[in-house]
């Protein structure tokens, strides 16, 4: 459920006037929702997209759950925001982390170009420092903790999808139990329209095949970070493939652990390589559908 502020707490986080919001409201640039008892309310994921179509700062972000010094308006180019996030991951810094992220959300950057650009460019510089012996495990670790964390929070600044909304499920398979990608395609997808739903990590095949049969979704993403068993990989993402097709389903497969000749093999509807290569497939999919509705029965 979206989490509601009042229009008073909604105006002070903007800076502006009671009035003034309650104005926006009744001219429809806000959207609002009424208590039980008839009082107005607004969604903490609606006042957010108000701020950032109409490029305004927050000036109390507090009164909206954020972090006090999260504005929208200083948010870094997403070069120098990669290697802000990268030093304050290494450092265990969380709140930095936060507001380096949600700055770059409340400023305007899709989540595709966040996750793409700003967190996962992070992580293989990480991944390089630690192969050079310049940084520890555990850091690495605490890093991942870190950004699951930050996402679960920027989720929650992410508009709800709309009733009817085209369901997406995805996970990891059997053996992979890297959480940050199939988090981030959830939320790229959520940002995009989908009810996306991350299935978690280490899941047989079967399991998937199962959520596919209950669920019926119109996507299924599968993230490969690690592959322990090339052949089981084949065979586990041919099974689900046929499953997806049988129900109508598309199935995108993306991840470091895919390699060019691993590509040439999967059974999938697209090879995507980054999360904007995701968002891309799942608006054609959106549209595809808009032309060419589900027959009724």
């Amino acid at each position: 459920m979206d989490e509601l502020v009042s229009p008073k707490q909604a105006a002070r986080a903007m800076g502006v006037s009671e009035s003034s919001l309650k104005r926006w409201c009744d001219r429809g640039l806000l959207a609002a929702v009424r208590t039980p008892g008839g009082h107005r309310r607004l969604p903490v994921a609606e006042v957010l997209r108000f701020v950032k179509e109409r490029g305004r700062e927050l000036v109390d972000a507090e009164l909206l759950g954020l972090p006090a010094t999260t504005t929208g308006a200083r948010s870094l180019p997403l070069t120098r925001a990669r290697e802000s996030l990268r030093e304050a991951l290494v450092a265990g810094r969380e709140a930095a982390c936060r507001q380096i992220i949600l700055d770059l959300h409340l400023a305007g950057q899709r989540v595709s170009a966040i996750s793409d650009r700003v967190i996962s460019g992070a992580f293989e510089e990480i991944g390089d420092a630690w192969s050079c012996g310049e940084t520890d495990v555990y850091q690495e670790r605490r890093s991942c903790e870190i950004c699951l964390r930050v996402l679960h929070e920027l989720e929650r600044l992410v508009p709800a999808p709309r009733p009817g909304a085209p369901v997406a499920i995805g996970g990891t398979l059997a053996g992979d139990h890297y959480q940050l990608p199939t988090t981030m395609a959830a939320l790229v997808l959520r940002e995009n329209g989908w009810e996306a739903r991350s299935l978690g990590c280490n899941l047989p095949a079967e399991n998937i095949q199962n959520a596919i049969a209950e669920t019926k979704p119109a996507l299924v993403w599968i993230s490969l970070s690690h592959i322990a068993d090339e052949a089981s990989v084949l065979r586990d993402t041919k099974e689900i493939y046929e499953t997806a097709t049988t129900h109508r389903a598309a199935l995108a497969i993306g991840g470091y652990a895919v390699t060019a000749e691993l590509r040439a093999e999967l059974s999938c509807g697209a090879c995507c390589d980054t999360m904007q290569h995701l968002e891309s497939f799942a608006a054609t999919l959106h549209r595809a559908a808009q032309r060419d509705p589900e027959p009724t029965e």
